[in-house]
């Protein structure tokens, strides 16, 4: 990545939701700068924005610095659970470590409440890494970005599985603690995000046994897709229900027109899933890499 910008080094919080969400978009369809939290089309970031880094009184968990001739030129902002917080960046079209680091620290200063912020960065994002030695940020594992796009899949014709019935909440809620315990939805949750966009599914053998379910999010509006659970009881594994609960899942999130590419996350030491997922037709994209920063 060859930028040559001139710098002026001020940081300012970020106002404009399109500038910045334009700017995101272009830094993160980059493998060289790509960060795994942010999004790569402008609608999608300009929407997580404003859902998740807008606060109460209008302003944006963001710091941004210009260039000389007014554009953005490096960014960073933080998705704020409580005392923890995701980073998205940071962002930089130059080189330079000391812009970078008066951005870092603008947040430190703005987010006292923040112990644990949390990076996710492209392997191919060097730029960052070395910010990440710098400010002594521990690493601690890697995912795979994976991907699948509509003309490489073949939809499922003949399903197993059923839409998720109230009845089956206390199966379902057993199962999902004891496959995700401590994840980011429970299992009222998903439950309760349940519409027509938001899909949960279930599996069940023979004997009427819950063997497995899957829960997926479409947002028709800026085209995305994510498969956010596919789970397997222990008692029903290896018996090839990954892959069909997987094709059925996709099925379904494809007939959505606008749909045409899914992506997913999975832990690089994840072999069984590696194995599910590229059945299905998924290819790797992105291998990034986790590291965080106490205080």
């Amino acid at each position: 990545m060859n930028w040559v910008i001139l710098i002026n080094q001020t940081v300012e919080k970020a106002r404009n939701l399109k500038e910045l969400s334009l700017f995101l978009a272009h830094m993160n369809n980059q493998p060289e700068s790509h960060v795994g939290y942010c999004g790569e089309s402008e609608a999608s970031i300009c929407e997580a924005l404003e859902e998740d880094f807008l606060t109460e009184n209008g302003d944006l968990n963001f710091y941004i610095s210009r260039a000389t001739t007014g554009e953005i030129i490096a960014a960073i902002g933080v998705d704020i659970d409580e005392t923890s917080a995701e980073v998205w960046g940071p962002f930089n079209k130059s080189s330079s470590l000391p812009l970078q680091l008066e951005l870092w620290n603008a947040l430190l200063i703005e987010y006292p409440e923040v112990r644990e912020f949390q990076f996710f960065i492209n392997q191919e994002n060097t730029l960052q890494q070395s910010f990440m030695e710098e400010i002594k940020a521990k690493e601690s594992d890697e995912h795979l970005v994976l991907e699948i796009r509509r003309e490489n899949f073949t939809a499922v014709l003949d399903r197993r599985s059923n839409p998720f019935v109230q009845s089956d909440f206390d199966e379902f809620e057993k199962l999902h603690n004891e496959l995700f315990p401590n994840t980011y939805y429970d299992a009222s949750t998903i439950v309760g995000r349940i519409n027509r966009s938001n899909v949960l599914i279930i599996l069940r053998g023979h004997s009427n046994e819950l063997q497995g379910y899957a829960y997926f999010e479409v947002d028709a509006e800026t085209a995305e897709a994510s498969l956010e659970y596919i789970g397997i009881s222990v008692a029903s594994r290896n018996q090839g229900l990954g892959t069909l609960l997987l094709k059925e899942a996709l099925t379904e999130m494809f007939s959505h027109p606008r749909i045409e590419i899914i992506q997913l996350t999975v832990e690089d030491t994840n072999n069984q899933a590696h194995t599910v997922y590229r059945r299905a037709g998924f290819e790797q994209k992105h291998t990034l890499i986790s590291y965080r920063f106490y205080r």
